[in-house]
């Protein structure tokens, strides 16, 4: 036999023999409790046959790249938008224990493939916390000893930088956090409320399966958006609140007053700040599509004031009506430097078409129609002070691509060189009257129906015009009811 043979043989063997030590993963005895904390000793496998070793730990350690990987089936009773197919649960706090060799080591370090912004129970600002998301259903892992009727969701690795070979005791508690469901979702989507939750220790080939796989993510709410922010963050703020929507409602026929329906686009958006002590390091936006009651098409943008050094990078997604998916092309990643001026939404009427008008959520008797989600995740190059940018309800505008007019609040001007008021001033944007063409309202607020002049509709709203908003300025409270679209913002506001 060649010496080429005999090496391909040996490179054989102990291919073999490699795959033959490889560890099983193995299920555990220990369970996180439907209380939503657990303490899960490692050695006590729920079939006592296969009990591991140190030695077998130690072998798992390895694999992974010196940490403990752990399957968590997430078994999570219909909360919030919670199915089926897809169910969470947030992570307060994981410890591990080992004892080795009579020296005791203690880690807590972990992470899971994702992240979300959430409200602990009793607050109302979210900080980012690692979550679990899985599926009712079978596992995507081979079926081994012990695994039989289980099925298995998320993943969660522990970094360990000790050998556990001499390990007597290796104990990990895990503290689910508990949200503030009041809030709706995402809080009660990763609250916990059924269990218990079963754990299993993963070997390489199934940690890496079960990761690839990523059972109910697509469908579980703030998740995509939040795993791509890069920067470290201690804390996040949000305009107008963690929970709130400022509505923008635009009269697109500008400079002439035409129906003043001002359901021409309606659009509502909130914006946040991803903080590091007291610097700002990522901002993020969320909105979605409320009403489109116009024959034309537009552009909406965003427009937020910073210092002209700011600069970053971030991503857009678009989300279809009602969906985790999104539209063709997205999501798109970009670049800005100076203020933040961003167009998220692009050609209005085709994005949001009813099947059975022209219009959608803005006659009376036609059905409403959900409309598409927008989000923006945005990382400064360097931390910018809160100081320094412009204060909300910001600058959204809108590009009317019919007419080539852009249309602002009135305390701002025109930004786009290529618009045919590319030249307007701070203060343009009224009419000879002193009627605005764009509001910013709260979330609260019902569009007029179609060709319902806002003043009719609004009785207090020409007084709070003509003082120049210094009377009135609750104006948008008191509609008169059949002449409003009554939409509800449990109804837009769907993830």
């Amino acid at each position: 036999m060649n010496k080429a043979l005999l090496m391909y043989f040996a490179g054989a063997i102990s291919m073999l023999s490699q795959a033959m030590a490889a560890e099983q993963s193995i299920l555990l005895k220990d369970t996180v409790s439907t209380q939503g904390s657990g303490s899960i000793d490692l050695f006590n496998a729920l079939i006592q046959q296969n009990n591991p070793t140190a030695a077998t730990l130690e072998n798992l350690r390895a694999e992974n790249n010196n940490s403990l990987v752990l399957a968590v089936d997430v078994n999570e009773a219909a909360n919030g938008t919670e199915k089926a197919s897809s169910q969470g649960v947030a992570v307060e706090s994981v410890t591990l224990t080992v004892v080795s060799d009579g020296n005791t080591f203690t880690f807590t370090d972990f992470s899971t493939p994702t992240q979300s912004l959430l409200a602990k129970a009793g607050q109302t600002d979210r900080t980012l916390f690692y979550t679990l998301i899985g599926r009712t259903g079978s596992s995507s892992l081979t079926s081994n000893t012990g695994w039989e009727g289980t099925s298995f969701d998320a993943v969660l690795t522990i970094p360990v930088n000790v050998s556990l070979e001499n390990a007597t005791s290796v104990v990990v508690e895990i503290t689910f956090l508990e949200t503030n469901t009041s809030l709706g979702d995402p809080e009660a989507f990763y609250d916990f409320t059924a269990g218990p939750e079963d754990l299993a220790m993963l070997s390489q080939t199934d940690a890496a399966t079960l990761t690839e796989e990523a059972p109910g993510q697509d469908e579980a709410p703030l998740v995509i958006t939040q795993n791509q922010i890069g920067s470290e963050t201690d804390s996040w703020v949000y305009y107008p609140s963690s929970v709130e929507y400022y509505v923008a409602a635009y009269e697109d026929n500008y400079p002439v007053k035409s129906d003043y329906d001002f359901n021409d686009l309606v659009v509502g958006y909130r914006v946040g700040y991803g903080m590091t002590g007291q610097q700002v390091t990522s901002l993020i936006v969320y909105g979605y599509m409320i009403a489109r009651g116009s024959g034309y098409t537009h552009d909406w943008h965003l427009h937020i004031g910073l210092p002209d050094a700011a600069s970053g990078t971030g991503t857009l997604n678009l989300f279809k009506p009602d969906s985790a998916e999104q539209e063709s092309g997205y999501p798109q990643t970009f670049s800005l430097t100076g203020s933040f001026d961003k167009r998220l939404l692009q050609g209005t009427k085709s994005l949001m078409r009813s099947p059975s008008s022209e219009f959608a959520n803005t006659e009376i008797d036609i059905d409403l129609i959900k409309g598409h989600k927008f989000s923006v995740a945005f990382d400064f190059d360097t931390p910018i002070e809160i100081s320094s940018i412009s204060l909300p309800p910001y600058d959204p505008y809108l590009y009317v691509q019919n007419t080539g007019y852009e249309i602002h609040l009135p305390e701002y001007a025109s930004r786009l060189g290529s618009s045919v008021n590319n030249a307007e001033a701070i203060g343009g944007f009224k009419n000879e009257q002193g009627y605005p063409f764009a509001i910013i309202i709260p979330e609260d607020w019902e569009p007029p129906l179609e060709r319902e002049d806002l003043g009719g509709v609004y009785t207090t709203f020409l007084e709070f015009v003509t003082s120049n908003g210094e009377q009135e300025d609750a104006w948008y409270n008191a509609p008169a009811q059949d002449k409003i679209k009554q939409i509800g913002k449990a109804f837009w506001k769907w993830d």
